[in-house]
């Protein structure tokens, strides 16, 4: 049997795998508390259009979070 082809933009290393879930956890906790999706789209060096692909914030619950009345 032909091993099927891994889709381009996944890593196929599970420690890359692993860093790219860390990193969409920090963006969400970042777009939580606030922040931007323009802000963050620049700050990491990325195409807006390639952000909201990966982070579809119309799509999340972004209701203000304050960490600090937790």
């Amino acid at each position: 049997m032909a091993k099927k082809k891994p889709k381009q933009n996944q890593p196929q290393d599970p420690i890359q795998k692993e860093l790219e879930t860390i990193k969409k956890l920090l963006l969400f906790f970042l777009l939580k508390t606030g922040v931007k999706a323009g802000e963050l789209s620049s700050v990491i060096g990325m195409d807006p259009s390639d952000f909201s692909r990966i982070m579809p914030v119309r799509k999340m619950d972004l209701k203000p979070y304050d960490i600090l009345s937790q």
